[in-house]
Parts: structure tokens; C-alpha cells; sequence
């Protein structure tokens, strides 16, 4: 008797999924008000204080990559890796406002009935809640904010929903029991590098926004100066040592440069594999905490569009001001030739580091167009 009960319950519960999605994509009217008047103001609760809503249904997250009004999330395929948490949303508000974003994007349900029985009620409510997370970044310092940029800081994921079949022209449940629940504890995620926009189960309904306080924005630029080759500096005020070097590698030897090394452009990155000789400026901090870095510059075969780089060398979070600080460096070689047998005959470089901090404010959506009163 009990588990004719509970198939019932499941059943009934299935059927008012699909009612509520078929309601939100077609705009029908329901008890109470019609299904687009309640998607609009359960969204308003939340999307009009906090989230941005994507223009289309996404499955990446895009935390730390810049944000344009008109095209949504920018990946940037050659960005730094970013390390993500993702945490269970406890929040109702947030939850419901998830779960009819991804209705309104035209997303599809996935919780069948083990994935309902195994919650507590053994509601389809409950299973849809149980899958919204909340995807950050492990370290705000580690997005690459610039002035007057917005960037993703936060995205809130259903990982019961999924997107729709192109050839799909209604919402529908798909029952399928390969559903996991989230857990209420952080995990945390490292993608490859230049994969910001990391895809995963789910779908990516919206997104919180931040950018640089211009108010709090404070810079601090060494002059530029000469950056011999062999031969190490210090900059003491930024506790780090560069030294600037000639690697080659002997042609034919089917062997390649060190794989460490950060090309100063995406060209060279690509051709990494090919080049045989490289002027490589090795960058060494004091602090134990921080790591080094190794910039490379094609040396043969050259690649003009490859002689500047800018990046930063070291980010954090100051606890008691609550602002990021970080360190930029900026090379520019301005002349470096070799010899027929890659030995170095010029090598002109400069070199300057920028010393930043900052706070962050948060980023709101425009507002919905408010009802004219008659």
C-alpha cells in the first residue's frame, strides 16, 4: 500500500513538472495568474538586485572572464586557470529563482523518480532544490579584473537540468535515474589552462557580476628600465629577483623548450613545439609563498608580433581593507637578434613591474521596464 502511495505521489509529481514547464514556454494561463506573470516576478526577487540572466541557455560557468551587455560572457581561450568551489545553495529564494530561470531558458528537467525518492518528501520540489549550486571563484585575487570591466564572479548552476534537443519544440522531463544530488559541502575544481568557461552538468542560469571600485583603485608603476641578458636584478620593494636568458635546443634533436615556460603570445604558444630557440626572462620571488615564472620570447624563428608581455606575477586579498592587491610585470623586448648558430649578437629589453589594489563592487542588471500606471 505504501509504495503504490509513493508511486502515485511520484506520478502526480511528474505530471505538475510538466504542467509548470509547459505553462512558463507557452504562457498559458494558470490558477492564480498567468505562468510568464509569475516566472517575471519570481525572477524580479532576485535577478533584480543581484544576477544577470544569459540572453540563451548555457552550460559554462565563465567565472573570471569579462562581461559585455550585448554578448554575455567573453572566453578568453588563453586566460589563466582559475580555480572554482561549488557549494549548495540553502537559500529558497535563490533556489526558486534557479529553477524558473532554467524553465524560462528552455531548459529540461532531469529528475526522475529514484533521484525524487531518494529526498526527503520524495517531491519533485525537493529534488529540483537540491540541485542548485553556487559556483565561485576559490580566490576573488585570481580574476584578472581590469578598470571598467565587469567580470563573472558567481554562477548559479541546476544540475537536475539540462538543454534542450534542438529538434525539442516543448519542455519535457526526461526521466533518467544517473542523477546526482548535490552535497552540502564546497568542492573545488580546476580546469586546464585557458578554460574559464569549464562545461559541466547542468545548467548555468545566472550570472553575478563585479568590477573594479574606481573610487578605492590605487597604482603604483616602477620607471622602466634595462633588463641585461645573464645577468640578474632585484627589484627589493617587490621582493623578486629576473634574470634574462638565451635557451636553445639543438635543431633535428626531436626535442622541444621546456613545457613551463609562458609564451608571451598566443602564436608562440601555439608554435611552441617548433621554435629551437628562445630568449626566456626567469622571474624569482623571495616570498615562499608565491610561485615563478618563466616568460618566453621566440627567438628563432623570431615572431615580431611577439615581443611584449603583461601579466600579473602575484595577487591577494588584504583582510583588513578588504581589497585585492596583485603585482603586474611588463617586458618589452625592443631589439634581439642571433647568429647563424643561434648564438646572441643584440638584446635590447625593458622591463617595469605595477603595483595594484583595489576593491570590488558589484555589478547589478539593468532594471525590467516597470508598468506604465494608467
Amino acid at each position: 500500500m505504501g509504495h503504490k502511495r509513493e508511486k502515485m505521489r511520484v506520478q502526480y509529481a511528474l505530471i505538475a513538472s510538466m504542467c509548470v514547464m509547459l505553462l512558463a514556454t507557452a504562457g498559458c494561463v494558470a490558477t492564480g495568474g498567468s505562468a510568464a506573470k509569475h516566472h517575471q516576478e519570481t525572477l524580479s526577487k532576485v535577478a533584480g538586485k543581484e544576477y544577470h540572466i544569459p540572453k540563451r541557455p548555457i552550460d559554462r560557468h565563465y567565472i573570471g572572464a569579462p562581461w559585455s551587455k550585448q554578448f554575455g560572457p567573453i572566453e578568453n581561450a588563453n586566460a589563466d586557470e582559475i580555480r572554482v568551489k561549488k557549494e549548495r545553495s540553502l537559500n529558497s529564494i535563490q533556489q526558486d529563482f534557479a529553477f524558473n530561470a532554467g524553465i524560462g531558458l528552455g531548459g529540461q528537467l532531469m529528475a526522475g523518480p529514484q533521484a525524487e525518492i531518494g529526498t526527503e518528501g520524495g517531491s519533485v520540489d525537493k529534488a529540483k532544490l537540491e540541485g542548485v549550486e553556487i559556483i565561485s571563484p576559490v580566490s576573488l585575487a585570481d580574476i584578472p579584473f581590469e578598470p571598467k570591466v565587469p567580470y563573472v564572479t558567481e554562477a548559479l548552476r541546476l544540475k537536475n537540468f539540462r538543454l534542450k534537443s534542438d529538434k525539442a519544440s516543448k519542455a519535457g522531463i526526461n526521466v533518467s535515474a544517473n542523477v546526482g544530488v548535490a552535497t552540502a559541502s564546497a568542492t573545488a575544481e580546476v580546469g586546464s589552462r585557458g578554460k574559464t568557461g569549464t562545461a559541466g552538468e547542468g545548467l548555468v542560469v545566472a550570472y553575478k557580476l563585479h568590477m573594479i571600485d574606481k573610487r578605492t583603485y590605487e597604482k603604483k608603476e616602477s620607471e622602466m628600465k634595462s633588463l641585461p641578458l645573464k645577468s640578474a636584478m632585484e627589484f627589493p620593494e617587490a621582493k623578486v629577483i629576473v634574470k634574462a636568458k638565451l635557451m636553445t635546443i639543438e635543431p633535428g634533436a626531436k626535442k622541444s623548450l621546456p613545457r613551463n615556460i609562458l609564451w608571451a603570445c598566443d602564436y608562440a604558444e601555439a608554435k611552441s613545439r617548433d621554435i629551437i630557440a628562445a630568449w626566456v626572462v626567469d622571474i624569482k620571488s623571495l616570498d615562499p609563498r608565491r610561485k615563478s615564472l618563466s616568460i618566453g620570447f621566440p627567438g628563432y624563428p623570431h615572431i615580431d608580433e611577439c615581443q611584449n608581455f603583461s601579466g600579473v606575477i602575484y595577487s591577494a586579498i588584504d583582510p583588513v581593507t578588504d581589497k585585492i592587491i596583485r603585482e603586474k610585470i611588463n617586458i618589452s623586448v625592443i631589439d634581439a637578434k642571433l647568429s647563424d648558430t643561434l648564438q646572441p649578437l643584440e638584446w635590447d629589453a625593458r622591463i617595469s613591474l605595477v603595483d595594484e589594489s583595489f576593491n570590488i563592487k558589484l555589478v547589478h542588471p539593468p532594471r525590467p521596464p516597470q508598468p506604465q500606471q494608467e
